[in-house]
C-alpha cells in the first residue's frame, strides 16, 4: 500500500505543477494579449455643442508579432447623430496602427442621450482566437441646465375689481435631460394669494410646460399698486434650485397717481444716486443702496437703505432700509420688515430676529409696525397696526418638513384686535408620493362694537405619479370669517394626467373656486341690523371641468383644451352670471433665435340665464427675436363674468387691442445695457387708448462705476362722450458704485501677491517685479491678478487647497502649493522663472532628395537627475521649447519614423540661463537616391 500511496502523492504533486503551469501560461498570455492588442479611442472627453459635428478617432495598436483581422466595429446602439464610422473589415500587420475616425452630429436627440457614454465594439481575429474589446468616450454637452420661468409679457396686469385673475406661468426645461421639480411662488411684499402656490412639473428635454396661477388680492396695498412674484425652481432629486425669476405684477386702477411711490431696492453691493424728474411735479433726489461687511470675524452686517429728497419744500422720505446682524444661524433685522410663510400679510418698520438651531429646525420672532416707511416728512405719518409674530420650522428638505406661526394683530385703524395660527406640514411617501396639509385658526374682535367672530382654515394637497399618470389634487377651505389671506375661500383643483410618450400628454381638470368672506362691522360707527352701510359684502366663483391634448412634433408644440365654465360675482349694487363653453388652442415653437407662442380661446356664452347666447375670441401671439419680443392681444366681446360689470347699454359688441414690445440692449462688451419697451392699448369696452414708452440703461463707466438712466413717456385719451387726454413723463439719470461682497460666515478670504523672487530670499525686494494679468487657481477657483500682482479669492470654504499659478509662463512657486485654509489668508508669494530652452530638428538630405518631411507633433522628453521626465511637442515650424530649472537634463526622441544621428543629449542649465539651440538631426529612412551618370 505504500508504494502505491506514495505513487499517487507523486501523481498529484506533478498534476498540481502542471495546472499551475497552464494557469499562469493562460494568466501570461492574457496579459501579453491585452498589452499587445490596445483598442481605445484618442480623446477620453469631447466637448460638443448642439448643431455642431465632432470626430473622435478610434485607435487600435497591434503590438503581437503576428497579423490580425479586424472583423467587425459597432456602436453599442444605434446613436442618433451618427455620421461615419469604419464598417469594412481589414488586417493590421505587426507593430501597426490605425486611427480611424468617428463622426457624429450633434442634433436634439443626440443631445438628449441619457448616458454620456458612447461606446463601441471591436470584433479582431488572430490565428488562434476571435476576441471582442469595447472602447468608449464621454461628450461634454454644452448645455443650460437650468429650468427658465416666465411670463409671455415682461408686465402682466390684474384689475382690482376682478377679485380673482390669473396668469400663464411658462415653465421651460433648457436642458436635454428629463427634469422634475418643484415651483414655489411667494408675493413680495405680501398681499396675493397664488393657488396654487407650490406645484410638481416633470418636464421631458426642451420640453415647456404652461401652468396658469389663480391670484386673488386680499389685502389691497394702498402704497404699492405693483407686486413681485418670485417664482423658484427646485430640482426634486437633489434638492438644487436650478431656476428663478421676478415676475412684474401691475395693479390696475381708473385713478392711478402717476408720481412713483416707494420702489424696492434691488441688487446687492452697490450705491446710486440719482436725480429723478416728473412732469407732475414731483422732482426729487434718490438713493439706493445695499453694502455687506463683516463687523467682526463671526459677524456679519448687511445694510440696505431706500430714500428720497423732495427739493421743492425740503421733504423726504426713508423707506426700504434695513441693518441686519448675522452670526453663525443667527439674524437680527432692524428697520423696514418684510416676511412670508404666516397666512397674513406682514411688512412693516420693526425688528425681527431668527436662529437655527438642532436638525433642520428654525425659529422667528418679530415686532413691527404695518407702516412701510421707517420715517417721512412727505407722507402723513398715520399710526399703523402693531404686529406680533412668531414662526417655528422643522423637518428637512425632501422628505419631512413643517411649520407653525402665530400672529397678533392691533389695528388702531380700525379698532379690531386679531390672532391668528397657522401650521402646514409636507411629507414625502416616498419619491413619487407627496402630501401636504394646513390648518388655521383665527379671532378677531371689534374694540368699539365688541363683536366678533372666530374662523378655520384646513387645506389637504396631494402629488403623486403611479406609472404614466399625474396625479394632482389641491383642496382648501376657509371659514367666512377666518381672518388670514383666504378669509371666506373654497378651491378645488382635481387634475389628472396621462403620458403617452416624450412628446404627447393628455389630462381631465375639475376647479371649483369662490370667495365668500364675511367682516367685522366697521367700528367707527355703531351697528344698525336694518341696513348694509356698515357692512362690507363681496362674492365671487368659477367652477369649470375642461380637458385637453398636448403633443410636440419636432420643434413645435401644440395643445388644445375644452372647457365648460360657469362664474358668478356679486355685490350689494350688483350680481352677474356667465355660463361658457370654450375651446383653448396653444401653438409655440423654437427656431434657433426665434420664438413664436400662439394662444387663442373661443367662448359660447350666455349671461345672467338668459336664452340668448353671444360668441367672443381672446388671442394672444408672442414673437421673440433674440432680445426683441413683440406681444399682441385682441379681445372681442366679454371673456369673463368682469366684462359684463362695464355694459353702458345693450349691445354687448365690443373690441380690445393691445401691442407691446420689448428689447433688451447690450454692447460694448456688456458695458452697455438696457432694456426698452412700447406699447399701445385701446378698449372699445372703457372707451380709452392709452399708450407708454419706457427705457432703462446702464452703462459701465468702469469695472465698479456706473451711470444710470430711465425714462418714462405715458399718453391717455378718452374716447367717450367729453372726452379727456393727458401724458406724462418721467426721467431719472444717476450714478452707481458696486462694491467687493462680503465674504460669507464660515468662508475665508484668501490675498495673494505674486513676485519675481530674483535673488530667492521669499521677500520682495526692490527691483523685483509682479505678475500682473496672471491666471491664479486656487483648485477650481480661477482669479487674474491685477497690475500690482494680487489677487482676492473671496468666500473660500474650509479646505485643503492647491494653488497653480503662471504655468504658461514658466515660473514655478518658491512655497509648497498645497495650503489649509482655515483662516483669512494674506500672503506674498515669490515666483522663480524657469529657464527657457529652445531647440529644433532639422534633416539632413541627401543630394537630389525633394521629398518634403512632416516632424510636427513629435515629441522632445528632458529628463532631470531626480527622474522627473518633462515633454514638448514639435511645431510647425520644427521647433520645441522646455521651461526648465537648474540642473543637468537628458533630452532625447524615442519616435522611431526617422532615424536620428544623436536621438538624446545632455545639456546643463544654469540660473544664469541656456543660450545654445538644442539641435536634432534627422534623415528618412530606407531611402536612397540613386544617380545614373552617363
Amino acid at each position: 500500500m505504500k508504494p502505491q500511496n506514495g505513487i499517487s502523492i507523486l501523481i498529484l504533486r506533478r498534476t498540481i505543477v502542471l495546472f499551475a503551469f497552464v494557469l499562469l501560461h493562460f494568466s501570461f498570455a492574457s496579459a501579453q494579449e491585452k498589452k499587445d492588442i490596445n483598442i481605445y479611442f484618442e480623446n477620453d472627453n469631447v466637448a460638443v455643442e448642439k448643431g455642431s459635428t465632432f470626430t473622435n478617432f478610434l485607435i487600435i495598436e497591434n503590438k503581437s508579432s503576428e497579423t490580425i483581422t479586424i472583423q467587425n466595429i459597432m456602436p453599442q446602439e444605434n446613436y442618433p447623430g451618427m455620421l461615419f464610422y469604419p464598417k469594412n473589415a481589414f488586417t493590421l500587420e505587426a507593430g501597426q496602427s490605425k486611427n480611424l475616425p468617428v463622426k457624429l452630429i450633434a442634433n436634439v436627440d443626440f443631445m438628449k442621450l441619457k448616458s454620456n457614454e458612447i461606446k463601441f465594439q471591436v470584433s479582431y481575429i488572430t490565428s488562434t482566437v476571435t476576441k471582442t474589446q469595447n472602447a468608449s468616450f464621454f461628450v461634454e454637452k454644452d448645455e443650460n441646465k437650468n429650468i427658465a420661468i416666465y411670463t409671455e409679457a415682461y408686465e402682466n396686469f390684474i384689475n382690482p375689481a376682478t377679485p380673482e385673475s390669473s396668469i400663464l406661468l411658462i415653465i421651460e426645461n433648457q436642458g436635454y435631460s428629463r427634469r422634475t421639480v418643484k415651483i414655489d411662488l411667494q408675493s413680495i411684499p405680501d398681499g396675493l394669494e397664488m393657488m396654487p402656490k407650490q406645484q410638481t412639473v416633470s418636464l421631458e428635454g426642451l420640453e415647456k410646460q404652461t401652468v396658469e396661477i389663480k391670484i386673488v388680492i386680499r389685502k389691497q396695498n394702498t402704497l404699492f399698486p405693483e407686486f413681485n412674484i418670485n417664482a423658484i425652481a427646485t430640482d426634486l432629486i437633489n434638492n438644487e434650485v436650478v431656476g428663478s425669476n421676478t415676475l412684474r405684477l401691475l395693479i390696475l386702477s381708473n385713478n392711478r397717481q402717476i408720481g412713483r411711490g416707494p420702489e424696492s431696492v434691488s441688487g446687492s453691493n452697490f450705491a446710486e444716486m440719482s436725480y429723478n424728474e416728473n412732469s407732475s411735479g414731483f422732482n426729487f433726489i434718490q438713493l439706493r443702496g445695499n453694502t455687506a461687511f463683516r463687523l467682526t470675524e463671526n459677524v456679519k452686517s448687511r445694510f440696505n437703505i431706500g430714500t428720497d429728497y423732495f427739493s421743492e419744500g425740503g421733504l423726504y422720505n426713508l423707506y426700504d432700509t434695513w441693518l441686519e446682524l448675522e452670526r453663525k444661524n443667527t439674524k437680527l433685522r432692524l428697520g423696514n420688515i418684510n416676511s412670508s410663510d404666516y397666512e397674513y400679510p406682514v411688512f412693516g418698520r420693526g425688528a425681527k430676529f431668527s436662529t437655527a438651531f438642532g436638525n433642520n429646525e428654525q425659529i422667528e420672532i418679530l415686532a413691527l409696525e404695518n407702516n412701510y416707511n421707517l420715517y417721512s416728512t412727505y407722507f402723513q405719518q398715520v399710526q399703523g397696526s402693531t404686529l406680533l409674530g412668531a414662526k417655528y420650522g422643522f423637518g428637512n428638505a425632501k422628505s419631512f418638513n413643517g411649520k407653525v406661526s402665530y400672529i397678533f394683530d392691533h389695528d388702531p385703524r380700525l379698532n379690531v384686535d386679531t390672532q391668528l395660527a397657522n401650521a402646514v406640514t409636507s411629507f414625502l411617501i416616498n419619491a413619487k408620493h407627496t402630501i401636504r396639509t394646513e390648518v388655521g385658526l383665527s379671532h378677531e374682535k371689534g374694540l368699539s362694537n365688541k363683536d366678533e367672530s372666530a374662523g378655520a382654515l384646513m387645506g389637504a394637497n396631494y402629488e403623486g405619479k403611479i406609472g404614466m399618470w399625474d396625479i394632482q389634487s389641491l383642496n382648501s377651505f376657509a371659514t367666512k370669517s377666518y381672518a388670514g389671506i383666504k378669509r371666506g375661500s373654497f378651491f378645488s383643483n382635481q387634475r389628472i394626467s396621462r403620458q403617452f410618450s416624450d412628446s404627447q400628454r393628455a389630462f381631465i381638470q375639475y376647479q371649483n373656486s369662490q370667495v365668500d368672506p364675511e367682516f367685522l362691522s366697521f367700528q367707527s360707527s355703531p351697528i344698525q341690523p336694518e341696513t348694509t352701510a356698515n357692512l362690507r359684502y363681496y362674492f365671487n366663483s368659477t367652477e369649470a371641468l375642461a380637458s385637453g391634448y398636448q403633443f410636440s412634433a419636432k420643434n413645435w408644440n401644440f395643445l388644445v383644451s375644452p372647457k365648460i365654465e360657469k362664474q358668478k360675482t356679486a355685490n350689494f349694487q350688483t350680481s352677474h352670471e356667465l355660463f361658457s363653453y370654450r375651446l383653448e388652442a396653444n401653438i409655440s415653437t423654437i427656431m434657433g433665435s426665434h420664438g413664436l407662442n400662439l394662444t387663442a380661446e373661443y367662448s359660447y356664452s350666455k349671461e345672467d340665464n338668459k336664452t340668448d347666447w353671444f360668441n367672443s375670441l381672446k388671442t394672444t401671439l408672442s414673437y421673440r427675436y433674440k432680445s426683441f419680443s413683440l406681444n399682441g392681444t385682441a379681445q372681442w366681446n366679454a371673456t369673463n363674468v368682469f366684462d359684463l360689470n362695464s355694459y353702458y347699454n345693450s349691445d354687448r359688441n365690443f373690441a380690445n387691442y393691445n401691442l407691446y414690445a420689448s428689447y433688451n440692449l447690450q454692447m460694448f462688451n456688456n458695458n452697455l445695457i438696457g432694456s426698452f419697451s412700447a406699447g399701445t392699448f385701446y378698449s372699445e369696452l372703457y372707451r380709452n387708448l392709452n399708450t407708454n414708452v419706457t427705457g432703462n440703461l446702464e452703462y459701465k463707466i468702469s469695472p465698479s462705476w456706473s451711470g444710470t438712466g430711465f425714462f418714462n413717456l405715458s399718453g391717455y385719451k378718452s374716447t367717450a362722450e367729453y372726452a379727456g387726454s393727458g401724458s406724462y413723463y418721467q426721467f431719472r439719470v444717476g450714478i452707481k458704485k458696486y462694491f467687493t461682497a462680503a465674504t460669507a460666515l464660515g468662508n475665508h478670504k484668501v490675498t495673494f501677491q505674486f513676485f519675481e523672487d530674483k535673488n530667492f530670499n521669499g521677500l520682495p525686494d526692490s527691483g523685483e517685479p509682479v505678475f500682473a494679468n496672471e491666471i491664479v487657481k486656487l483648485d477650481n477657483y480661477v482669479a487674474m491678478t491685477d497690475k500690482n500682482g494680487k489677487v482676492i479669492f473671496q468666500n473660500v470654504p474650509e479646505g485643503i487647497y492647491t494653488l497653480k499659478v503662471n504655468e504658461s509662463a514658466g515660473a514655478r512657486l518658491m512655497m509648497d502649493p498645497v495650503m489649509m485654509v482655515d483662516s483669512n489668508i494674506n500672503r506674498k508669494v515669490g515666483l522663480v522663472k524657469n529657464i527657457r530652452i529652445s531647440g529644433k530638428l532639422t534633416e539632413i538630405k541627401q543630394a537630389y532628395d525633394v521629398l518634403e518631411t512632416d516632424v510636427t507633433g513629435i515629441i522632445v522628453y528632458a529628463k532631470s537627475e531626480d527622474g522627473a521626465i518633462s515633454t514638448a511637442v514639435v511645431n510647425q515650424k520644427n521647433e520645441f521649447e522646455f521651461f526648465l530649472k537648474d540642473g543637468k537634463y537628458e533630452l532625447y526622441i524615442e519616435n522611431d519614423k526617422y532615424s536620428y544621428t544623436q536621438p538624446s543629449q545632455t545639456i546643463q542649465v544654469t540660473k544664469e540661463g541656456y543660450s545654445a539651440t538644442v539641435i536634432f538631426e534627422y534623415k528618412k529612412k530606407d531611402t536612397t537616391i540613386k544617380v545614373k551618370k552617363f
